[in-house]
């Protein structure tokens, strides 16, 4: 999936050193939120395009239009976005012959984020142009990263229904939290009853640790802390639960009761949002499995009261 990169990478590409030079004394304390910015360098329209191929990653690209051709820069865009189909990065046209390429003329047949006119570009307008352009660029990631956790979501939902055993039923919403919400340390607990009052318990985990002795205690540390606190088997929503996240699992009590825990606070309000909607299709999913195999025990039972 979309991740936010750790820098932002800008590619200036112009054939003329002096334009590099003032670039990278323009940007050199450009910072969006807490990511700064890394700058890659081109001359030619070819290079730009074989740079994209290789770092589709690249957040804005500023782009003059002259170079090895007339319309080096022009046809450029086109092929970054067509051939390459890079539709993320956000192009900025830098120009210091406007007549070659006409501001209206470019803005409607190319697909670009700006036009800049380098007799009228100073270092402060280049770097409000440059962090807009991010600006816009960390939006699209973000829009595209919350339609593929989405898509994922419906997907991995729609398989919990289908899965064979309790547990892989279980070990799938495992892998599906992971992948929605990364944690170096997950946890997955359930208890369920059978008629007779036998309980059978089952303990999942998975996380980054290095060592699975470790992990495996950490994981039984938490299972015996919600266990102690009152509060966490009374919860009904998702909710911060010691340095972690807790989302139980809520289905019939006589069946069984369970919940799911990811270490390290929420900050993606997505997260927030997708985790307690996986956590309401797992438990339906978890209640029609555990109901079916009580049916399947008794269904000769089962008959004979609907017959009575």
């Amino acid at each position: 999936m979309i991740s936010i990169p750790e820098k932002y990478l800008i590619l200036v590409v112009d054939d003329e050193p002096d334009m590099h030079s003032l670039s990278r004394l323009s940007l050199k304390n450009l910072k969006y939120g807490t990511q700064g910015v890394e700058l890659a360098f081109a001359s030619t329209g070819h290079e730009a395009v074989e740079f994209m191929k290789e770092h589709p990653e690249t957040a804005v690209i500023l782009l003059d239009v002259v170079m090895e051709t007339s319309t080096a820069g022009l046809d450029a865009c086109k092929a970054i976005r067509a051939e390459v189909g890079n539709e993320f990065v956000r192009i900025l046209l830098r120009t210091g012959q406007p007549g070659a390429a006409p501001e209206k003329k470019v803005i409607d047949e190319y697909d670009i984020d700006g036009y800049l006119a380098k007799a009228e570009l100073t270092t402060n307008r280049l770097y409000t142009a440059v962090r807009t352009a991010i600006k816009a660029y960390r939006e699209l990631l973000e829009l595209q990263h919350h339609r593929e956790v989405l898509n994922f979501l419906h997907e991995s939902v729609t398989s919990l229904h289908l899965a064979g055993s309790l547990e892989a039923r279980l070990q799938q919403l495992l892998e599906t939290a992971v992948v929605v919400a990364p944690s170096e340390l997950a946890v997955l607990n359930l208890e369920t009853f059978e008629e007779t009052g036998n309980s059978r318990r089952y303990l999942l985990f998975t996380g980054t640790y290095p060592n699975e002795t470790e992990m495996e205690a950490a994981a039984t540390a938490v299972v015996s802390r919600v266990a102690e606190d009152p509060g966490a088997l009374a919860l009904q929503d998702a909710g911060v639960f010691g340095e972690g996240f807790l989302v139980p699992l809520s289905f019939n009590r006589e069946l069984g009761y369970g919940w799911l825990y990811l270490h390290g606070l929420r900050e993606d309000p997505l997260e927030l949002q997708t985790l307690p909607m996986l956590a309401a299709h797992a438990a339906n999913a978890l209640y029609s499995h555990l109901v079916q195999e009580r049916f399947q025990h008794h269904q000769s039972g089962f008959y004979a009261d609907i017959i009575i």
